[in-house]
């Protein structure tokens, strides 16, 4: 009896899902069907993102009385060497921006870019976020 126990016990124990795991599967991968979020460039992946998401609202031309510029490499290198919240990726104000995280301001404000291109966005930070 007791060794049927200890068996019942393991098989409860060991068939529990760790949320840290579910977590992590839900989480899709860096290169993807159809996607390529690894061998990225600023000017022919993350800029045409920028542009098509951001610019409406952070480009030079909108921001010349002093909001947030985008547009200009030097303004938005300036931004992510800000420091927001340390080092790295997890650090950069940006990432928490598009990720419509809580620790910043969802942006675009009214919805969430696609994966490829948060991912896109992501990984060009990670690399140091090089203009070339």
């Amino acid at each position: 009896m007791k060794n049927v126990l200890v068996v019942l016990i393991s098989l409860v124990a060991f068939s529990c899902t760790h949320p840290a795991k579910v977590l992590q599967k839900a989480v899709p991968p860096i290169v993807n069907a159809g996607c390529d979020s690894f061998n990225v460039k600023y000017a022919t992946d993350v800029k045409p993102i920028l542009r098509d998401n951001c610019y409406e609202c952070h480009a030079t031309a909108v921001t010349a009385t002093g909001g947030l510029d985008l547009e200009s490499f030097t303004s938005l290198k300036a931004y992510l060497n800000n420091g927001f919240r340390g080092d790295g990726i997890y650090g950069s104000k940006l990432y928490h921006c598009i990720w419509h995280s809580a620790l910043a301001l969802p942006m675009p404000p009214t919805y969430v870019m696609d994966t490829c291109s948060l991912r896109k966005i992501d990984r060009w930070i990670k690399l140091g976020a090089p203009e070339s």
